[in-house]
């Protein structure tokens, strides 16, 4: 609809109105925009970046990692460890995920989870002379990650779910490829931890959030993810003016820390762009960097995540 047609409707409406002796409604006002500081997040994720390739078990996750659990403890969060040794196609390599958790009001209340991958592809084989950055593969997620953080521990009340803030390690395949178990080392480390403790009844959700610093993001419909959950994103972008970022039409199935979740029980959704350049060109490759990628869009992201929860909680009480 134009706006000169708006116009005429408006008016005649308002015409209609004055006859009638009776006033119009008040407008419905929009949702009100969750805050997530998009500028805090992007400064985060130029320092990730000035880490360099950070592929698992090398000095440059480690001071990643090391990066992550201080700002997690700057806004008073305990930081967990869960380090493991796992065998590669190169042979062992010591992996380390650390989460920090935020504990319900109700002792007894389902908890979510919110996932993101800090390691890079090893790519050095593939382009020795370029280093992969993965500003947006890695790095993205791991900003909003970490501001969403910041964000929920400055709560002054405990939610009525628990939070875990999970940053994962080994994601990436070894090979160029994901064959076998080469690939998601950390996220199945973890929920086989989880499911060897009985511990995975009390997750009502599990929410991985991938590659979303796209400039031209364009959130896929994954199809691995619990239905349910990746239709509750979808109508709440809608409901928050968000809907133009989430691409309801383009289903399809990706590989990501989420299965393992899946796996053994525990709902899990995918929030991922795998859109990134012309035919996902800049994918695994040394286009990934930091011109590709915008604040905006990790904005876009930390204001759906934030402008979920309410939903998010009402469904994983009420299974």
């Amino acid at each position: 609809m134009g706006m000169s047609t708006s116009r005429l409707l408006l008016g005649a409406a308002c015409a209609v109105s004055l006859l009638c002796g009776c006033s119009s409604p008040d407008p419905i006002p929009p949702p009100q925009q969750a805050e997530f500081d998009e500028d805090r997040a992007w400064r985060d994720l130029e320092t990730i970046v000035r880490f360099g390739p950070r592929p698992s078990g090398t000095p440059a996750n480690a001071a990643l990692r090391a990066f992550i659990e201080g700002e997690l403890e700057a806004v008073g969060l305990t930081v967990v460890r869960e380090a493991f040794t796992a065998e590669t196609p190169i042979g062992p390599i010591d992996f380390e995920n650390v989460y920090a958790d935020l504990p319900p009001a109700d002792p007894d209340a389902p908890w979510i989870i919110f996932g993101t991958h800090f390691d890079t592809k090893r790519m050095d084989q593939h382009f020795p002379d370029e280093p992969f950055l993965g500003a947006n593969d890695a790095g993205s997620g791991t900003a909003i990650l970490l501001e969403l953080a910041r964000r929920f521990a400055a709560e002054s009340e405990p939610r009525r779910t628990g939070l875990r803030l999970l940053f994962i390690d080994g994601e990436e395949a070894v090979r160029l490829d994901w064959e076998g178990d080469d690939n998601t080392y950390g996220s199945r480390h973890h929920a086989q931890g989880l499911d060897a403790r009985g511990e995975w009844q009390r997750y009502g959700a599990c929410v991985i959030l991938d590659m979303l610093g796209d400039a031209d993001l364009d959130i896929v419909h994954e199809t691995y993810s619990r239905p349910e959950l990746m239709r509750l994103y979808q109508d709440q972008a809608r409901r928050l003016g968000l809907g133009q970022y989430m691409n309801t039409r383009r289903k399809l199935p990706v590989r990501d820390d989420h299965l393992p979740f899946l796996n053994i029980g525990i709902p899990a959704v995918d929030l991922i762009d795998f859109n990134y350049g012309p035919q996902n060109s800049y994918w695994h490759t040394p286009e990934d960097t930091l011109d590709k990628c915008s604040a905006a869009s990790l904005g876009v992201a930390g204001r759906l995540v934030l402008g979920a929860m309410p939903a998010l909680e009402e469904w994983v009480l009420g299974r």
